[in-house]
């Protein structure tokens, strides 16, 4: 059965003539006759009282008349009920965030967002970067936070960019400097983000490139306890800028990495070719608003 066949039924009954209705459908009289056959023969009941000569239905034709402009009517609604769907957005949106990640960018989305969609809620799950990769590829997260560029074959959106420093303690050697070179800290003991970050992979590499493999002294997933561990004369580290806003409390001196230039690039990563709900698709516009690049 078509739904064409009950909307040629419905305009026959209510325009009372199959000649106003062929009218209105802009289609010959037998045309419309012909439907109504067949639409009699799949249900195997007669529509129509064909000893009078007016439209009289039976009453087999009473009840398809009333089930068919039940069916037509939520036909006609679908365009509606999807636009109210997407003006009204709910349901959750599962968040990877790296701590520092977390810390620096996720409270100014996470408020813009849920101030403007009340009825969506963000579930998140802080791990290190590599971590969010993984769970974002196998779609236990929707979107993660993530120093670009990834390892895993994901789609990915640059948000945010910054440069790396050094910090040092102010009773370090290196602390009356105002930038160095990256080779010149060859000998230093090096405290680092632990081997789930990818900062870890990021420095560590880039002090190979440079002519030597750090010095790891610590590692943690903490970024108060490595500026800490800096304060307390226990090594150097080397941090996005970003994070020197947070060193107000701390025994701490930054400075500028001269060669080779190192840069702390943020971005959003999803799963290629992934379903984006409605509420994904808002909160990553909304982190597009909040971070334009």
């Amino acid at each position: 059965m078509q739904l064409r066949s009950l909307e040629v039924f419905v305009i026959i009954v209510e325009k009372n003539s199959f000649t106003k209705a062929a009218e209105a459908l802009y289609v010959g009289q037998p045309a419309l006759s012909k439907t109504i056959q067949k639409l009699e023969h799949e249900l195997s009941v007669t529509l129509f009282d064909r000893s009078s000569k007016k439209i009289k239905l039976t009453d087999e034709g009473k009840l398809l008349y009333k089930m068919s402009k039940e069916i037509l009517e939520k036909v006609q609604s679908i365009p509606e009920s999807i636009g109210d769907l997407s003006d009204n957005i709910a349901g959750e949106v599962k968040v990877g965030i790296p701590q520092i990640i977390g810390s620096v960018f996720f409270p100014k989305v996470a408020y813009s967002f849920l101030h403007k969609y009340p009825n969506v809620s963000l579930s998140t799950k802080e791990a290190g970067g590599i971590i969010i990769e993984n769970l974002v590829s196998q779609g236990e997260l929707d979107i993660g936070f993530v120093v670009l560029p990834t390892v895993n074959s994901l789609d990915s959106e640059q948000i945010f960019q910054d440069k790396f420093v050094v910090c040092v303690s102010s009773k370090h050697p290196l602390a009356k400097e105002k930038e160095v070179r990256l080779s010149d800290l060859k000998n230093e003991k090096f405290i680092f983000f632990d081997k789930s970050f990818a900062l870890y992979n990021l420095i560590k590499n880039h002090c190979i490139d440079s002519g030597f493999s750090p010095e790891i002294s610590f590692q943690s997933t903490e970024w108060d306890l490595v500026l800490g561990l800096v304060s307390a004369q226990l090594g150097i580290t080397v941090i996005p800028n970003e994070l020197t806003n947070k060193l107000s409390d701390v025994d701490i001196v930054t400075l500028s990495i001269k060669e080779p230039e190192i840069n702390w690039n943020i971005g959003i990563i999803t799963r290629k070719n992934a379903y984006q709900s409605n509420a994904l698709r808002a909160f990553i516009h909304t982190v597009r608003e909040t971070y334009q690049t």
